[in-house]
């Protein structure tokens, strides 16, 4: 046995994934985690709500249109918890012409189809370093 131990869990990035298409978390939380970063997910963004509550995740990435509370609705609660302006959010959606993005405060929206060589990248971009 090697005197080498496993990095800590808790060392991880925690990304939230929120989407109301169980195959899309199914395959971001599956591909994220092989990239190293640990994973939670809702399938709506009042769900969502309650998990960050419950962990606060290090990034978030939200479709925008679902049931229950949206992702613009989301974005807006998320940022009126305690460390909520710092959080960074990554909105996404395959028609954004149905939303009005002006007033929201996420830090960055992609058009899906999402490459996920471009959301690793992204998520890299906003993590804050880690020490």
């Amino acid at each position: 046995m090697s005197g080498v131990s496993p990095p800590q869990q808790a060392a991880l990035p925690l990304l939230l994934i929120v989407d109301d298409e169980i195959d899309i978390i199914d395959t971001y939380a599956m591909l994220l985690e092989l990239h190293g970063y640990r994973v939670i997910t809702a399938g709506h963004g009042a769900d969502a709500l309650a998990k960050a509550q419950q962990q606060w995740p290090d990034l978030v990435i939200s479709d925008c249109m679902m049931p229950v509370m949206n992702g613009l609705e989301l974005c807006a609660a998320l940022r009126s918890l305690p460390g909520g302006t710092t959080l960074p959010i990554i909105l996404c959606s395959g028609a954004p012409e149905r939303h009005d993005l002006s007033q929201s405060s996420h830090n960055l929206f992609l058009r899906k189809p999402v490459f996920f060589e471009q959301l690793l990248a992204e998520i890299a971009r906003l993590l804050p370093p880690r020490s």
